[in-house]
């Protein structure tokens, strides 16, 4: 480390309250120093709140107000308590009764099959991945320009290791953004469905059993279960966590194991009966039999990919065409300067 120290404000819970003005912004108003620091931002959740957190990030103040849902304040601090835009935790009450089985996997983030419907759901991962190498890139380079500094008794060492603390900071939580896009996704797309139950796989002993750089760098399978939950409980959905082991061999369809099945990534073939499916997507119906239930077999997938600005369809919807964008013609402005609306 560089030897500084990380700056870090407690502030106790009654020594400071949120002064909101509209749904974006307000005001943080810290009692003992008479500020009044602006804030931006949603305030999502209505309760009593806790210590403040106020920390320097990435060269950037962020302020951590935990809040108790739900919680009335102590009656000596009447103002210790945060408006937002909910009440309780369940913002939503689930649309139907029908159950979600979900494979999680790093080439597919989630493989969704359900027990209602013939449709199945597939959220890629691959830009996760491309983000976590784009990032390690950065991260060896000013590692390895930082070594050769200090070692050569260089003190501008200092400045890559900065370098390299920032891409360390920046990695995590681009990665970190992506689950929580495809997690908000997947919850919000599942309501929709008139899920009210979800069984999802959770692989037991994969870091002891088959660690290796995905597993336990880019895989943040303990997370996303734990995070997939978080929402769904806003939503009214209810998590069961299924042990997934044998689901990946074993065959949906004839219920057999077929040691040459998967005879290549994404692709499970039946010896019995000759159908193919997909491979992720066949674990997941596993996992549906594992719950006690009976997944069709999948006639549709709809494929997604997680991008920064939300999960986007792979294949554009039935019936629509890309079109190639209108650009006008250009005009001449007042001072001669050519303008394009």
């Amino acid at each position: 480390m560089l030897g500084k120290r990380e700056l870090r404000i407690l502030v106790r819970n009654d020594r400071y309250y949120i002064k909101p003005i509209n749904n974006g912004e307000g005001y943080l108003v810290l009692k003992d120093w008479g500020l009044r620091v602006k804030y931006a931002g949603r305030i999502k959740w209505s309760g009593k709140q806790g210590t403040l957190v106020i920390k320097l990030e990435d060269g950037r103040w962020f302020a951590y107000v935990p809040i108790t849902v739900g919680e009335k304040p102590a009656r000596s601090n009447p103002k210790g308590y945060v408006m937002g835009a909910y009440e309780k935790i369940r913002i939503e009450n689930p649309k139907g009764n029908n159950k979600a089985f979900i494979d999680i996997g790093l080439n597919n983030l989630f493989a969704v099959a359900f027990n209602h419907s013939d449709t199945a759901i597939l959220i890629k991962g691959s830009t996760i991945k491309a983000e976590y190498y784009w990032w390690k890139r950065e991260i060896g380079t000013y590692q390895a320009i930082r070594d050769w500094l200090r070692n050569h008794g260089f003190e501008s060492w200092r400045k890559y290791h900065a370098f390299y603390l920032h891409a360390v900071y920046k990695q995590h939580e681009r990665l970190r953004h992506y689950y929580r896009t495809a997690i908000r996704f997947l919850a919000k797309t599942l309501w929709q469905m008139g899920i009210d139950e979800v069984f999802i796989g959770y692989p037991y002993m994969v870091s002891q059993n088959d660690g290796n750089e995905y597993n336990t760098n880019v895989w943040w399978y303990a997370k996303i279960i734990k995070w997939l939950g978080e929402v769904l409980e806003e939503y009214g959905i209810k998590l069961n966590v299924v042990n997934e082991y044998g689901t990946s061999k074993q065959c949906s369809i004839c219920n057999m194991e077929h040691e040459n099945g998967r005879v290549k990534r994404g692709l499970y073939v039946c010896e019995t009966t000759g159908i193919k499916i997909n491979a992720d997507i066949n674990a997941a119906r596993n996992i549906a039999k594992k719950a006690g239930y009976e997944a069709p077999i999948p006639r549709k997938i709809l494929s997604y990919i997680v991008t920064t600005n939300g999960a986007k369809p792979i294949t554009p919807k039935e019936g629509a065409t890309p079109e190639t964008p209108k650009v006008k013609p250009a005009q001449k402005g007042r001072e001669g300067v050519i303008k394009y609306k």
